[in-house]
């Protein structure tokens, strides 16, 4: 997995988004997407591909340049 930071809540708040809203639509619990997005936990690719689906972007736009 890369080591850039990943930048979901950013975009996820840019779209308006809630955080439950974007759980709920990939099927993950709302804590594990906080810690996610807080870098505890680093998403699968599986799960980092439904997070851009749902996000309208790349997954490979997820990471912070």
């Amino acid at each position: 997995m890369d080591r850039r930071d990943l930048i979901i809540k950013a975009i996820r708040e840019d779209k308006n988004i809630k955080q439950q809203e974007l759980a709920d639509e990939i099927g993950i619990n709302r804590s594990y997407l906080s810690a996610i997005e807080t870098g505890v936990f680093r998403p699968t690719v599986d799960v980092l591909i439904k997070i851009a689906r749902v996000l309208d972007c790349k997954y490979t736009d997820l990471y912070e340049e």
